[in-house]
């Protein structure tokens, strides 16, 4: 069986994600967590503060452990996949898995990401929000067309060919939410998250990443990952390149699973990790063919 695993990216943790991982995969999430990052990964899980692990700093280096062991237990259960795929934050997963990057390293670089992500967007008044058009071609000439008239929209995720999400000034976004027929669009739908993200207000993060990134090793894994900046196969030359133009670059997660479609042709494609939302966008990105579309957490139950 040819399946492809899709690893979501922040937005998706959940209160109390991942408790019953900490027995059996303690030795990463409690003992390499704290020994790498300097703090308890079992305090934020057992946290009911969602305002905590809404912090970047905070949710990267949790959804990405968590996220990572579910990756293994799906492994366990399914053989290895013909491909991984991730969205943003998701990606890293996704190399971690396939054996380009050691956890320990991973979990040093997500740190450093997630802290300067959100020293970036700390004060930009800027926000994110998903689109939601039945013509992708005319919303993207709108925003072209808004742009040119001072609105400041980036498009930060290419997600279906039915949504986008966009970045803008707060003042902006409120403008747009309440009229989405500005961008062509059904709906305009606002996300809770700190700031613009895959966006030139967060560029100043790349230099950092890349330091990190410059300070660790990276090996040729064993199972192809598609990557978010130009949705092709992964090249251990190029691939910290890539995850530094990421930070700034539009996720072509849409592309991804069409590149992956073409090659693969896959029999299955399941969802590792919280939430279910690359599911749905697999789903309409090829809603040509009966596709076959699992969450490894509901299929394990």
């Amino acid at each position: 069986m040819r399946w492809v695993g899709m690893f979501p990216g922040q937005g998706s943790q959940e209160i109390g994600m991942g408790n019953e991982l900490l027995e059996k995969y303690d030795e990463l999430l409690i003992n390499t967590f704290e020994e790498t990052l300097g703090w308890s990964l079992k305090d934020i899980i057992n946290s009911e503060d969602p305002e905590l692990i809404k912090k970047t700093n905070i949710a990267q280096p949790y959804i990405f452990s968590v996220s990572y062991c579910y990756g293994i237990e799906t492994i366990n259960n399914l053989g290895n996949p013909a491909a991984l795929i991730g969205h943003s934050l998701g990606e890293y997963t996704a190399l971690c898995l396939s054996g380009y990057l050691d956890f320990k390293d991973t979990l040093k670089v997500i740190a450093v990401r997630g802290e300067e992500m959100q020293k970036a967007v700390e004060n930009s008044n800027t926000t994110m929000a998903a689109v939601l058009t039945s013509d992708l071609e005319t919303t993207i000439e709108e925003i072209e067309k808004l742009n040119n008239q001072g609105i400041q929209i980036w498009i930060s995720n290419f997600n279906d060919p039915s949504q986008i999400v966009i970045s803008s000034y707060i003042d902006d976004m409120n403008y747009l939410k309440s009229n989405p027929k500005a961008l062509g669009a059904k709906r305009v739908i606002p996300l809770d998250v700190a700031g613009a993200f895959h966006t030139e207000i967060v560029s100043s993060a790349k230099k950092p990443l890349e330091d990190t990134l410059n300070e660790i090793d990276i090996s040729k894994g064993n199972i192809p990952v598609y990557m978010n900046v130009d949705a092709k196969k992964v090249e251990v030359s190029t691939l910290k390149e890539n995850l530094v133009n990421q930070i700034d670059s539009s996720v072509l997660f849409n592309q991804q699973i069409e590149y992956v479609n073409k090659d693969i042709d896959p029999d299955l494609w399941c969802h590792i990790g919280p939430g279910n939302v690359t599911a749905g966008m697999v789903r309409k990105s090829i809603s040509y063919k009966d596709l076959k579309v699992i969450n490894s957490l509901e299929s394990s139950k």
